[in-house]
């Protein structure tokens, strides 16, 4: 079980990879926030209501709003309910923004990102090298972009 911030998931449904988070993970918890910014596009609300009735998807609230209130004078809503669910429950955290990878890390929350996520999938073997490709360019494409260097990263 893991939080997502919205980045990852508006992403992988954009290029249609989202089969990516279900290779990786068994169930992804987010915040009320993170679901109305992914849902603000009509098919991603689609699809993100299909993963929650499908059950690999659940909407929880974080109970410190003090704590939700102080992170979010820095970073948006999204990320700050992302980081303070994450705290309080004490579970990673996957965000890929790096202002909200910094302060998590700072709260002591474990973090992965996207390029973390698809190291892991080929490593173990669960991506072949064409299709952890065929998913950077899809990415490249895309508002999130995977440098030359991130991807020797990747497939090393």
């Amino acid at each position: 079980m893991i939080i997502s911030d919205a980045t990852i998931l508006i992403t992988l449904i954009n290029i249609d990879e989202f089969r990516v988070l279900k290779l990786f993970i068994d169930s992804i918890i987010i915040p009320h926030e993170v679901y109305n910014e992914v849902s603000q596009k009509p098919s991603a609300k689609n699809y993100l209501d299909h993963e929650i009735n499908n059950g690999f998807i659940s909407i929880e609230s974080y109970k410190d709003s003090s704590l939700f209130r102080e992170i979010n004078y820095i970073l948006d809503s999204g990320e700050s309910a992302s980081i303070t669910l994450a705290i309080e429950k004490q579970l990673p955290l996957i965000i890929d923004e790096k202002k909200g990878r910094r302060f998590a890390q700072k709260q002591g929350v474990e973090i992965i990102g996207l390029v973390g996520i698809l190291r892991f999938l080929y490593v173990e073997n669960i991506l072949r090298r064409e299709e952890v490709l065929d998913i950077i360019e899809k990415l490249n494409g895309s508002d999130f972009h995977v440098s030359s260097k991130l991807l020797g990263l990747i497939l090393t």
